[in-house]
């Protein structure tokens, strides 16, 4: 018997280096300021530290410079958006912080309210699908890859 979808999803609109992230809002655990970034020595470009949220402390990742949608991320209006994660690693990474240039922006999802827009071919590493939103065009990221990347980029 089939799974019974639901008939809207509520999601957020992240802005991301030029582009938006379309994302279930029930990933976004709390909108934070960017501040007391602690560099993370021999870490790649994308991982941009370490930053302070609730006792923890907890990766934060530039989507556009780990997919290479952007190389620059504005910092002058950046937020970062504590995302929960999705694999459980034993309680180690529970949230990863994501830099966003601005606030989202709430939208709810329906089926005749989301295209895709891409073939399926040609994503970048990351990507699940480009899709138009109405009148935005989002990407959805591929959350499972960034996790694993952040993990295995920690690990090193």
């Amino acid at each position: 018997m089939g799974e019974i979808l639901p008939r809207e999803i509520h999601a957020v609109l992240i802005p991301v280096s030029g582009t938006r992230l379309l994302l279930p809002n029930a990933t976004v655990a709390e909108i934070a300021q960017l501040a007391d970034v602690e560099k993370i020595d021999g870490a790649p470009s994308w991982l941009l530290g370490r930053l302070p949220w609730r006792e923890h402390m907890i990766p934060l990742v530039s989507f556009a410079r780990m997919t290479g949608v952007n190389a620059l991320d504005e910092t002058r209006q950046a937020r970062v958006i504590v995302l929960k994660t999705l694999d459980d690693r034993d309680g180690v990474m529970t949230h990863i912080g994501l830099l966003a240039q601005g606030l989202p922006r709430l939208t709810t999802i329906t089926s005749d309210l989301l295209v895709r827009t891409d073939d399926g071919s040609r994503l970048l590493p990351g990507t699940t699908a480009h899709v138009l939103v109405r009148s935005d065009q989002a990407i959805i990221p591929d959350l499972h890859w960034i996790e694993a990347k952040v993990a295995q980029s920690l690990a090193a």
